[in-house]
C-alpha cells in the first residue's frame, strides 16, 4: 500500500508540472517518458534492495557461523587449557618420580656393592671349597655392578643369585677331586663337602682320610678310626652307595 502511494505521487507531480509548462499537445508523450523513468528508478531501487537483502542474509549466516565457531573454539581452548594443566601436573609427577628413582638407584647400587663386599669377606673366612668358582663369581658380579649400561634389575638379580648359591652350599653335600697338600706333599684326593660344616678328604684308594683345619687353614690326616665313615659318606655323596646314616667327626677334631 505504501509503495503504491509513492508511485502515484511520483506520477502525479511530474504530470502536473508538464501540463503547466507544455500544454496539452505533448502531454501523453511526456507522461510515458516520466512513467518509464520512474519505473526504471523503481526497478533499480528494487534490484539494490534485493541485492542488499541477499547480502544481508549472507552476512547473517556468516555471523551465525562465526558465533558457532567462536563457541566451539572457546570450548576447545578451555579443554586445551585443562589438558595443559593436567600435563604440567603430570610432568611434575614424572620429574619427582625420576628424581626418586635416581635416589633409589644410588642407594640400591651402594647397597648391592656393600652386600658383595660382605659376601667376598665371608667367602674368605668360610671353608675353603670351590675357591676359583666362588672367586670368579664375585669378580664377575663386581664387573657387572661397575657397568653403567647394565640395568639395575640385572645387577640386583646377579647379587641375589650369588647369595642363593652360597646359601645352597649350606644345604648340600658334594664330592669332587682336587690336588691338595697332605702330609707335606701334593696328593690327588676326593674332597667331601658337608654343607658349610666340614671338609673331608680321602685318597682314591680309601686308605687315607683327612679334614680341613679351618683355624690353621691346612689339611690334616685323621686317625684311621674315622676312615670308614668318611669313605661311606663320600660314596653316598657320589651316588655310589645307597643313603644311610653316617657318623662323621664334625667340629674340632683332636689329632694325636
Amino acid at each position: 500500500m505504501r509503495k503504491l502511494l509513492i508511485i502515484c505521487l511520483l506520477l502525479f507531480l511530474p504530470v502536473a508540472g508538464i501540463t503547466a509548462e507544455t500544454g496539452q499537445g505533448n502531454l501523453p508523450s511526456m507522461i510515458q517518458k516520466k512513467v518509464a523513468s520512474t519505473i526504471n528508478v523503481r526497478q533499480e531501487t528494487q534490484k539494490k534492495e534485493d541485492e542488499w537483502a541477499t547480502e544481508k542474509a549472507k552476512l547473517k549466516s556468516r555471523y551465525r557461523s562465526l558465533r558457532t565457531d567462536l563457541k566451539y573454539l572457546t570450548q576447545v581452548r578451555e579443554r586445551t587449557e585443562m589438558m595443559l594443566h593436567a600435563k604440567k601436573e603430570e610432568i611434575v609427577d614424572i620429574d619427582r618420580m625420576i628424581k626418586e628413582s635416581a635416589r633409589i638407584r644410588e642407594e640400591l647400587q651402594s647397597y648391592l656393592e656393600t652386600v658383595v663386599s660382605q659376601l667376598e669377606e665371608w667367602i674368605k673366612n668360610d671353608l675353603t671349597f670351590l675357591p676359583k668358582e666362588r672367586k670368579d663369581r664375585i669378580v664377575s658380579i663386581k664387573e657387572t655392578l661397575a657397568r653403567q649400561d647394565t640395568p639395575l634389575a640385572e645387577k640386583y638379580r646377579r647379587v641375589m643369585e650369588a647369595l642363593q648359591i652360597e646359601t645352597e652350599y649350606g644345604r648340600t653335600v658334594e664330592v669332587y677331586q682336587k690336588t691338595i697338600e697332605l702330609e707335606g706333599k701334593p696328593r690327588l684326593v676326593d674332597i667331601l663337602r658337608v654343607g658349610r660344616l666340614s671338609l673331608f678328604c680321602r685318597t682314591p684308594d680309601g686308605k687315607l682320610a683327612g679334614s680341613f683345619d679351618q683355624r690353621n687353614q691346612k689339611w690334616v690326616v685323621l686317625p684311621s678310626k674315622y676312615r670308614r665313615e668318611i669313605n661311606k659318606a663320600a660314596d653316598i655323596a657320589g651316588r655310589r652307595r645307597i643313603i644311610e646314616l653316617t657318623r662323621l667327626p664334625i667340629g674340632r677334631i683332636t689329632v694325636q
